[in-house]
């Protein structure tokens, strides 16, 4: 009688032993269809080459070829690991080709997706499982660098402005300086932060005072002030490497304003 039982205790394991291996092959070939091939390994590689390089300049219709690939892929997975990978794709596709989206943006959901391969690799065959380990530690490694290089082509604009600012004003053409706020509008009128919304509707009237032929000093030194004001403030939500940078340019303006009143 014992010996029936364990007979079938051994046989019940063996089949859940055997239905986990499934499902992590199924995994795999959700990701790389036909796992054991030098193709897929190949198109891994290839991948891995263009996230290592400079992002900023991939073609972006190449790029959403590449994830409409990679997405026509999952999609068909049922497993939700792989299923949420898929969604994380779409996501992506969404932002590059709605124009809108922040380096932030892109990164948070390169990250994510990064994370999301990092998982799958760890149930992934051993064909695959390098490869798809590099793959998700490289996205997630790129989805990092496009904060960090719009936040310092950003500071950098910022500490121009500041520069300006520093200067004699007296100087300043009056077409640059609406060049640089409709530079600085365009960039802010986007945004869903409403403090960032509020400093763009503060740009378009200190635009509109400076074309204003009967505009005075004190007209322009009220928006300035009031600009300043909002962009210190704004500052205090800002990513850590443009909060600095902010919070100058946020007193600069305020200091500039008074001193023109």
């Amino acid at each position: 009688m014992t010996s029936k039982q364990d007979s079938k205790s051994q046989q019940s394991a063996s089949k859940e032993t055997e239905q986990k291996h499934q499902q992590s092959g199924a995994a795999s070939k959700a990701v790389a269809p036909d796992q054991g091939s030098n193709n897929d390994t190949q198109a891994l590689d290839s991948l891995l080459e263009t996230l290592g390089g400079d992002l900023t300049s991939i073609d972006t219709e190449a790029a959403l070829g590449a994830i409409d690939e990679w997405h026509g892929t999952l999609q068909k997975a049922k497993e939700p690991a792989v299923k949420e990978l898929a969604n994380g794709l779409k996501e992506l596709k969404q932002l590059l080709k709605g124009g809108k989206a922040t380096g932030h943006d892109i990164g948070e959901v390169l990250s994510h997706i990064g994370d999301q391969t990092s998982d799958i690799a760890a149930e992934a065959d051993k064909g695959m499982k390098t490869s798809l380990q590099k793959l998700g530690k490289q996205l997630s490694k790129a989805g990092q660098a496009l904060g960090k290089a719009e936040d310092k082509e950003a500071a950098e604009q910022i500490e121009s402005l500041s520069e300006t600012l520093e200067g004699d004003l007296t100087q300043v053409d009056t077409d640059t300086a609406i060049g640089a706020i409709d530079h600085w509008y365009g960039l802010l009128h986007k945004s869903d932060n409403e403090s960032l919304q509020e400093i763009a509707n503060g740009l378009k009237e200190l635009k509109q005072t400076l074309k204003r032929k009967t505009a005075n000093a004190s007209d322009i030194a009220e928006v300035m002030t009031k600009i300043g004001e909002q962009t210190t403030e704004a500052a205090s939500t800002a990513h850590r490497g443009l909060k600095g940078p902010i919070q100058k340019f946020g007193k600069l303006l305020s200091r500039t304003g008074k001193s023109l009143g």
